[in-house]
C-alpha cells in the first residue's frame, strides 16, 4: 500500500502526550502501517499560515520532529529520497517516508528555500492550502485565475528538481495550466470527484481527465465532507469515487491519499491498519486484483519511477 496523504506529524508536533510515530492515538503509525502492509507511507508537513504567521519557522519545526522520529525508529523506517531509496524499503521490508510539504506559500516565492527543501529530502509539495499565498489561488478563491509568476517559476523549479507537483487544493485555473506547463505527470494527492460530491476540494470531469493524460495520479481523500451526505467517511462512498475516476481517467490514474488525522476522525475504516477492508470492497465491486493493486500502490510507485 501506498498513502499520498496524512497529516500525522502535525498531529505529533500540536500534542506529543498521544504517542510517538511508533504507537500514538490517532490512525496512522509504524505499527499500524506494519500491519497494514505499507509500502510507502506520505507523511504532510501540514502549516497553516493565518495561524503562523512565521510559516517557515514552522516548517522547520516540523521537518526537525519529522527527522527526530524517523531517526529514532529507523530499524522499521526510512525517510526516502529516491526511486533507488524506494527500492531498498521494498528489499529490506521497511516503511518508506516520503516527506511532503502542505502549503507551498511557506516558501514565501525563495526559489532558494525551494532547493533547500530539496536538500532537506521535500519530494512532494501541495501548491496551496485554503489561502492564496504568492504562488497560485485556492480551490475557494477565484476558479479561473492562473499561478502567478512566481508560481510558475516554482513549479518548473520543482520539476527540474525532481519534486512531485501536487494540485490538491489548487484552483481550477491553476490546475489546468500546469497540464500546460509541465513536462512531467502531477499528481492530486487528496481529491475525489466533483461530479460525484459537488465541492470545490474535488476535481471536475476535465481536471480528471488532464491528469490522467498527463500520467498523473489522483489520491482518494477520505474526508466526509468530499465523500458524501452520510455523517460518516463511509468505504461504499470511498469506492464510489474510485470507480467513477477510474471510469473516466482509466486503470493507472486512481490511488491513495486517506488525509488521516487531518480530517475528522469519523470513519468507517477504523485507522490505516484496516486497509484491507477498502480493498476487498474494490474486490467485491467487481474489479480484479491486478487493478485494485494498481489503486493501493502500483500507479504510485509507477509515478515516483518516473520523478524521484
Amino acid at each position: 500500500m501506498i498513502d499520498l496523504h496524512c497529516d500525522t506529524v502535525m498531529c505529533l508536533i500540536d500534542d506529543l502526550s498521544q504517542g510517538d510515530l511508533y504507537e500514538n492515538s490517532w490512525k496512522i503509525d509504524i505499527k499500524r502501517l506494519q500491519r497494514a502492509k505499507s509500502r510507502i507511507q506520505d507523511f504532510a508537513l501540514y502549516v497553516n499560515m493565518e495561524k503562523h504567521p512565521n510559516s517557515y519557522a514552522r516548517y522547520c519545526d516540523m521537518l526537525a520532529l519529522f527527522q527526530e522520529q524517523v531517526t529514532t525508529y529507523s530499524n522499521h523506517i526510512m525517510h526516502i529520497r529516491s526511486y533507488a531509496d524506494i527500492k531498498a524499503c521494498y528489499d529490506t521490508n521497511k516503511i518508506g517516508a516520503l516527506l511532503s510539504v502542505e502549503e507551498g506559500g511557506v516558501f514565501e516565492g525563495d526559489l532558494n528555500k525551494l532547493r533547500k527543501a530539496y536538500d532537506d529530502g521535500v519530494r512532494l509539495i501541495t501548491i496551496t492550502w485554503n489561502y492564496a499565498n504568492g504562488l497560485g489561488e485556492p480551490h475557494c478563491g477565484d476558479a479561473t485565475k492562473s499561478l502567478t509568476s512566481k508560481g510558475v517559476e516554482f513549479v518548473e523549479l520543482m520539476e527540474d528538481l525532481g519534486m512531485i507537483v501536487d494540485c490538491s487544493h489548487l484552483n481550477d485555473g491553476g490546475i489546468k495550466q500546469l497540464g500546460q506547463i509541465l513536462r512531467k505527470p502531477f499528481i492530486a494527492s487528496h481529491s475525489n470527484a466533483r461530479a460525484l460530491t459537488n465541492h470545490s476540494r474535488n476535481l471536475s470531469d476535465e481536471l480528471i481527465t488532464l491528469i490522467a493524460n498527463k500520467g498523473g495520479v489522483i489520491g482518494l481523500n477520505f474526508a466526509q465532507a468530499f465523500l458524501g451526505t452520510s455523517s460518516i467517511s463511509r468505504i461504499e462512498d470511498i469506492v464510489k469515487h474510485g470507480l467513477y475516476i477510474r471510469n473516466l481517467g482509466g486503470d493507472d490514474v486512481v490511488a491513495l491519499g486517506t488525509d488521516f488525522d487531518g480530517i475528522r476522525p469519523d470513519t468507517e475504516i477504523e485507522d490505516i491498519a484496516h486497509m484491507p477492508e477498502l480493498y476487498d470492497a474494490f474486490i467485491k465491486a467487481g474489479l480484479s486484483e491486478d487493478s485494485v493493486d494498481k489503486i493501493f500502490w502500483k500507479n504510485a510507485d509507477r509515478l515516483f519511477k518516473e520523478i524521484l
